[in-house]
């Protein structure tokens, strides 16, 4: 009796230990569940968070990111590769393997997921990845393991075409499927073949959600966007709106606490983006601490007090002196942030006669000195954050900057939650900073009130019914667990972003169905905004006017903070 409870332990313990381990692709050869999911970068930081606390047993998760030419890790592909928790219905103690493509963007978790096109995903069962393979890296507690795709054979090797089983995005997905748009997704170049793919479609209108090919669209909850500009303009555009009287005369040249950034209306940023301003010298304030006089942002005495050199000048075809010329980062067709900031601020294209986008400068001098503004398209919240990097400092590390060594004052539109690094005094990161927008920072307190306008709810999108899978009813409850809590506040906070000024990043609505209550004052750490873009279809439309969306709170519960 001794003897066969001792053995009866070591077998349960043994059972246990086997329920718990991370999985590898050399090991775990066959996942009883394969998961492809494609779309944008805006909360990677939630997605994995999501994964590792609701959807793996604890100590059962590897991940794999790709590597490119450049050491760029897990900027295009990720695989979470784990057992699944408690939480996941039929799913629960299985191997799942749960692929994220994040190359191409949010238009990626569209138009291919609803024309059913085969893209390339991250394949790493089969292609002998062993733990001692070269490039194969790996580091931390669960491992994180870096698979090298740096040219069109081991592309080949590690990627493989297979339609996406559902698309998950940082704006809703009709704003992006607007034909013949500066919205609509464009393919970028297979890695395999180098060309786009060819069956890409050019005709989706919208989702459909009912009929024989409908979707779920699940809300994600919400991120806040913002707008960057060089680090000379950040501290030019100080200097000149302490002296017109806009910016409080306590502001600290350089500092980067709330009451120290400068301030941009939602109507010059509107104009910026149209290309309808050709040169900073445009830009004048009245000095109302030298006679109220008329004075350009390249005054020379306005110069002198930011401690910034005059940017390059260049010589302009119908521009009779040299002028320095206004730079502008837009973003990709198909990219969340730059339908955000198009809906925003140009109304584009929700009204039939809104103005578009200004189109992107050609990446070659001739093109940048031809004609202005300066107009650039980068692919991603990193690249966008570069491009002012190389606009700051005179580089070409993007391939975007193309006039040797040209210093430009440029603005962007990117998400609020980058270059963190920035102290409260202006110290550190990068050379590029945030501004105000209407007078107020891209705070999650500020959204909150209804203040602050640059913001866009997400989805996670994916077929209502797939006749041709056995277990769709059992991935699209791991599906449905992924898109609530993108939305959640618990995982808002566990990944939100503290810059110097206040806390930003996702946030959850009071329109979720689970109960999110906003709280006055608002509350960093249970981040939950009263407003919602979801219109008369229970659907999100981030083209329209947010409101007040609290379904589940009776009107004497409502609390709204005004500022």
């Amino acid at each position: 009796m001794k003897h066969t409870k001792t053995l009866g332990l070591a077998i349960s313990l043994l059972l246990g230990s086997q329920a718990s381990y991370a999985l590898t692709p050399w090991a775990d050869v066959t996942p009883d569940y394969v998961i492809y999911t494609s779309g944008g970068a805006a909360q990677d930081k939630a997605y994995g968070k999501v994964v590792s606390t609701t959807l793996a047993q604890s100590g059962t998760l590897d991940t794999f990111n790709d590597l490119d030419e450049k050491g760029n890790k897990g900027k295009r592909w990720t695989a979470y590769y784990f057992i699944g928790s408690d939480k996941l219905g039929a799913l629960k103690g299985k191997k799942i393997l749960l692929e994220k493509r994040i190359y191409g963007a949010a238009g990626y978790g569209v138009v291919p997921v609803i024309g059913a096109t085969p893209i390339e995903h991250l394949n790493i069962i089969g292609t002998g990845l062993t733990a001692a393979a070269t490039p194969l890296e790996t580091t931390g507690t669960p491992n994180v393991y870096s698979v090298g795709i740096t040219d069109a054979l081991s592309a080949k090797k590690y990627l493989k075409k297979v339609a996406s089983d559902a698309g998950f995005l940082g704006v809703d997905p009709n704003v992006l499927l607007k034909p013949k748009t500066e919205n609509y997704p464009v393919p970028v170049n297979e890695l395999i073949t180098g060309k786009p793919d060819a069956k890409w479609s050019t005709t989706l209108t919208s989702v459909p959600t009912t009929g024989a090919n409908a979707f779920t669209v699940v809300p994600t909850g919400g991120l806040v966007y913002g707008v960057g500009v060089t680090l000379d303009l950040y501290k030019v555009l100080q200097v000149a709106q302490k002296r017109a009287g806009i910016l409080s005369s306590d502001a600290t040249l350089n500092g980067y606490a709330e009451k120290d950034l400068p301030k941009l209306n939602r109507n010059v940023v509107a104009s910026l983006l149209a290309g309808k301003i050709q040169n900073w010298e445009q830009f004048k304030i009245i000095d109302k601490t030298d006679g109220n006089k008329s004075k350009s942002l390249l005054d020379a005495s306005i110069l002198t007090d930011a401690g910034v050199s005059a940017p390059t000048t260049e010589t302009v075809a119908g521009i009779p002196t040299p002028v320095t010329p206004v730079a502008v980062g837009r973003r990709n067709n198909g990219a969340a942030v730059g339908a955000a900031a198009y809906a925003k601020f140009l109304n584009y294209p929700a009204t039939s006669n809104s103005i578009a986008p200004a189109q992107a400068t050609a990446n070659s001098s001739t093109a940048e000195l031809a004609t202005l503004p300066i107009v650039k398209s980068p692919t991603g919240t990193g690249d966008t954050g570069n491009l002012l990097k190389d606009w700051q400092n005179g580089t070409n590390v993007t391939g975007y900057n193309n006039v040797a060594s040209a210093k430009r004052w440029g603005i962007a539109i990117n998400s609020a939650d980058q270059n963190s690094g920035v102290k409260p005094d202006g110290t550190g990161g990068d050379g590029w900073r945030y501004i105000k927008i209407d007078g107020y920072a891209p705070t999650l307190e500020n959204v909150a009130a209804g203040v602050y306008p640059f913001w866009a709810e997400g989805a996670v999108l994916y077929p209502t019914a797939k006749k041709a899978d056995k277990d769709w009813e059992s991935k699209k409850v791991l599906l449905k667990a992924l898109a609530d809590d993108l939305g959640s506040p618990t995982v808002a906070k566990a990944v939100n972003t503290t810059q110097a000024w206040g806390a930003t990043g996702i946030f959850a609505t009071t329109a979720d169905t689970r109960g999110f209550v906003a709280v006055v004052p608002f509350d960093p750490a249970y981040p939950v905004i009263p407003f919602s873009h979801i219109g008369s279809d229970a659907l999100v439309h981030d083209e329209i006017v947010p409101v007040i969306n609290n379904v589940n709170a009776s009107q004497a519960a409502l609390d709204i903070q005004l500022k």
